[in-house]
């Protein structure tokens, strides 16, 4: 069976070294073929509609399967949740979703419970921080210790994004 590999990391200061390692090391004690390798650097909140790389792969597949390490590495956002089960379930008998923690079957109702309880809890995980962190940030402001994002270094993120 041919792989196309795929890694994730939430920014550019990270890198997908270990990850793809990780998955390399998998084919290659599977009998897996690579077929390609993929990598974003983009936070996992972002809609997958708008991970370019991501939607690439998804639309022109090289392997027989896509090979991530933890479900998490896919999406961390709710809306791209059905999306992303949905792609799987309607191409399952060409294109499976493998995971190198997890048996993955989206052909089956059990197997697809499980993915959706899993992929709530890692799209659950960030917005929770958020929630928690909120608070504090409200506290560090009246205080005039959090001055939030420096101006203009929101657009310097979004173009640096761009070039990935």
């Amino acid at each position: 069976m041919k792989l196309d590999l795929y890694a994730r990391t939430s920014t550019k200061d990270q890198n997908v070294d270990l990850q793809m390692d990780l998955l390399r090391e998998y084919c290659k004690r599977n009998d897996f073929e690579i077929a390609s390798e993929t990598y974003d650097q983009e936070s996992g909140t972002i809609e997958l509609k708008d991970r370019k790389k991501f939607q690439d792969l998804l639309n022109h597949p090289k392997g027989d399967a896509l090979l991530i390490f933890k479900l998490d590495r896919i999406t961390r956002n709710f809306d791209s949740l059905t999306l992303i089960e949905k792609h799987f379930r309607d191409n399952w008998d060409n294109y499976k979703l493998i995971c190198t923690d997890m048996p993955i079957d989206l052909k089956t109702a059990v197997g697809r419970l499980m993915f959706r309880n899993l992929m709530v809890i890692n799209c659950f995980e960030p917005e929770q921080m958020k929630e928690r962190q909120k608070p504090a940030i409200e506290r560090a402001k009246k205080e005039g210790k959090f001055k939030g994002r420096p101006k203009g270094l929101k657009n310097k993120i979004n173009r640096s994004k761009e070039n990935v």
